[in-house]
């Protein structure tokens, strides 16, 4: 899922993700989430909004989606008489939109959302026609009024069984009896550790679960709850406890711990897996990663192996090996209850106050505050004229917040809602669940899941090649290659585990490792390098999503998958491969000794996972994101990206490419790490088409603005007609 706020304004250096999706919504504390003023269901928000500049900002479609439904703003003679003011002028345009997408694996894998904005002004973008495919960031229409303010109301939620798919729950907190969800993994990794946790004072050897000789320095008497959160190279580590006067809000316990067992964890977590796990380093890293291992196809040697880590407790710190099974391992992928998360399932009446035992046992303790924009509640939509008596009858009886409604009044109030509500079709007879809009785009950016209509935009639609010095640049036309048994299709999975096993989870770093395995598998379409029998290091020459090449390279991967084999044959092979590497290019071919019939002892099975690395399509992923981990290409992935807009005559037209230094580095540390410091080098093959996929990947990733002529970033797409979408 690729999702972000509907106002859409520049990061400052120092907002985290989440401090400037709150700023992008600034929010009517009177009409909240997910109670109102007073205190009845309200199933969004209300995001205030000035529009003092001379050029209106627009409303723009959190992601990719369907227009289900709309209506065009009336007038402001309707909007400033009744019944739509009935309280102040209020506009009543909207637009209602489906979403498709996918967060993981198995159900996980086709998810649908739905996103309303209602009370919007002036007009819509012409392109708001009901059926209508809409892009995230495309423009929507304009912020309205209601009540006499600027604001329109933002709402997001989903039936009972994409809940499931979301959440993978409804009941109110998390079942910590087992593991989380594995088809879904993103985010912060979690763990819990039940009461008699024993903390150790020094590990002398962290590769051993042996305890015997250990020091104990604190065996829990409570629960505790540890967050593990990787962020560019650091790995923190909280701890929270259950707050003694609530049921419902955790506190933390003691400062954050930030790489205290290895400088810069994140970027050493291969050499980590290679240092701990030297028998299953594949299994270790996932350890390392995710708590546990996930993947069916790589096992712990030994089963026991464990993940000693320092980790807080009230009072101090101690060494916890957190890989034995008693502590439950889950991540942000399960919305755990100790981080804020809460289902609330408990009103089943059909009118719209809140009658939820839940809410009212947090509104009595002090919680409801604290938590109230991270529950996520289900009762019926707000927007139905044809229910709008069952939900809003009790006005005329009144309750401990509103005193009895003459008739006169209550039709008043009916008329004014009947004005602002639209047919909603199914969506009209059912109940919902309801998230907090800037909760929910907050938690699901951490997501990172690219579905296959996600991935296929990130393909540009032509490729800039240079053709040499007689032919220069050329502009070819890609084309798209899907159905079930091409590789786009069949890769989608693997590719994503991979990318969530080797943390290629920010949008930055999925740009700089699609910007390299896009072109070098021929935009999705092989997974062996062409030729390649004429290559003089054949038939070790490059598989594989970033064209794993070469004896040493192969041999690293199968040691790091726990893969044994005849030690001989690999230094036989590393051997040769540097020899002929020494040669002159043209002595090189005839030199060599790297086919198979020149080693007789090479066992078949080590032939088998050098064939695997092309044919199967997990190992075709799996081994692209070893080769990241291996380089570390995430270190380069991370700095700034400045984006350069670069122009070409090609195909008798100027051509517009980006690049960055960031990106440079990237694709030299995976390709040519000798010239890394050789910014644009030319021996880089092919790193013009590999800025044109980089550019979409900007683009359909990321908020990031291109440079124009003048290398003013005031773009909000690549030019060239690059982005591959089909209305």
């Amino acid at each position: 899922m690729i999702i972000s706020p509907p106002f859409i304004r520049e990061q400052n250096a120092s907002d985290s993700d989440y401090t400037w999706i709150n700023r992008m919504l600034p929010i009517d504390a009177r009409r909240s989430f997910p109670l109102n003023a007073h205190g009845s269901w309200h199933g969004g928000v209300h995001v205030t909004h000035s529009d003092a500049t001379s050029r209106p900002e627009m409303l723009r479609a959190i992601a990719d989606g369907v227009v289900v439904s709309f209506r065009k703003p009336s007038g402001l003679e309707k909007r400033d008489a009744f019944p739509l003011n009935y309280n102040g002028k209020t506009d009543d345009g909207y637009v209602l939109l489906k979403h498709e997408t996918a967060i993981g694996s198995g159900d996980s894998g086709s998810i649908v959302f739905y996103s309303l904005y209602m009370h919007l002004q002036n007009r819509l973008d012409p392109a708001i026609v009901k059926g209508a495919k809409i892009w995230r960031k495309d423009v929507i229409g304009q912020s309205g009024m209601v009540d006499g303010a600027n604001a329109f109301h933002f709402q997001v939620f989903c039936d009972d069984e994409n809940m499931m798919k979301l959440t993978g729950r409804t009941t109110p907190g998390l079942n910590i009896a087992a593991d989380g969800r594995t088809d879904t993994i993103y985010g912060d990794i979690h763990f819990y550790l039940p009461t008699g946790t024993v903390f150790y004072e020094q590990i002398p050897n962290m590769a051993s679960p042996d305890t015997s000789q250990l020091k104990t320095v604190h065996t829990s008497t409570e629960p505790l709850y540890v967050s593990m959160t990787f962020e560019k190279g650091d790995c923190m580590m909280i701890t929270r406890r259950q707050k003694a006067t609530s049921n419902t809000l955790y506190d933390l316990v003691g400062d954050p711990l930030v790489s205290v067992d290895h400088k810069k964890y994140e970027y050493a977590l291969y050499n980590l897996a290679k240092q701990l796990y030297p028998q299953s380093r594949s299994a270790g890293f996932e350890l390392l990663r995710f708590g546990r291992v996930i993947s069916a196809d790589v096992a712990l040697t030994p089963t026991n192996a464990p993940l000693w880590r320092t980790v807080t407790f009230p009072g101090g710190t101690g060494m916890v090996n957190l890989a034995v099974p008693e502590i439950k391992k889950f991540s942000d992928a399960d919305f755990p209850h100790w981080t804020g998360w809460w289902m609330v399932d408990d009103d089943t009446d059909n009118n719209s106050q809140c009658n939820s035992l839940f809410v009212e046992s947090l509104q009595k303790d002090g919680d409801f505050s604290a938590i109230s924009s991270r529950l996520v509640c289900r009762f019926p939509l707000e927007w139905n004229a044809a229910t709008f008596d069952q939900r809003y009858s009790w006005l005329k009886s009144g309750n401990d917040n509103i005193p009895a409604m003459q008739d006169e009044d209550y039709e008043k109030i009916k008329t004014h809602a009947s004005a602002l509500c639209f047919d909603p079709g199914a969506l009209g007879s059912g109940y919902f669940w309801h998230f907090h809009p800037a909760e929910f785009i907050s938690h699901f950016r951490k997501c990172g899941w690219l579905s296959q209509q996600e991935l296929k935009q990130i393909v540009p639609m032509h490729a800039i090649r240079n053709a040499g010095k007689v032919k220069g640049m050329v502009w070819e036309s890609i084309p798209w290659h899907d159905g079930e048994k091409s590789l786009a299709e069949r890769i989608n999975i693997p590719l994503n585990r991979a990318m969530q096993k080797y943390l290629i989870t920010t949008p930055l770093r999925t740009a700089c490792f699609l910007g390299n395995a896009i072109q070098e598998t021929q935009w999705l379409t092989r997974t062996e390098e062409g030729g390649s029998t004429h290559l003089w290091y054949y038939p070790w020459h490059g598989r594989g999503l970033l064209q794993l090449t070469n004896p040493i390279n192969y041999f690293t991967y199968f040691t790091f998958c726990g893969k044994s084999y005849p030690e001989t044959v690999s230094q036989n092979l590393m051997t040769e491969y540097r020899r002929l590497s020494n040669l002159p290019g043209d002595l090189r071919h005839k030199n060599s000794k790297l086919p198979d019939t020149d080693h007789p002892d090479l066992p078949a099975n080590v032939i088998e996972w050098r064939n695997y690395v092309a044919s199967s399509d997990e190992t075709v992923a799996d081994s692209a994101g070893f080769y990241w981990a291996l380089n570390p290409m995430a270190f380069y992935a991370d700095e700034e990206h400045s984006l350069e807009r670069c122009s070409v005559s090609a195909g008798m037209q100027t051509r517009v490419y980006y690049r960055s230094p960031a990106f440079w580095k990237a694709c030299a540390t995976v390709n040519l790490p000798g010239k890394r410091d050789d910014q644009y080098s030319h021996a880089l093959n092919g790193f013009e088409a590999r800025c044109c996929v980089y550019g979409n990947a900007i683009s359909v990733l990321t908020e990031m603005k291109f440079p124009d002529a003048n290398q003013k970033t005031v773009n909000d797409k690549p030019e060239s007609n690059q982005l591959r979408r089909v209305k």
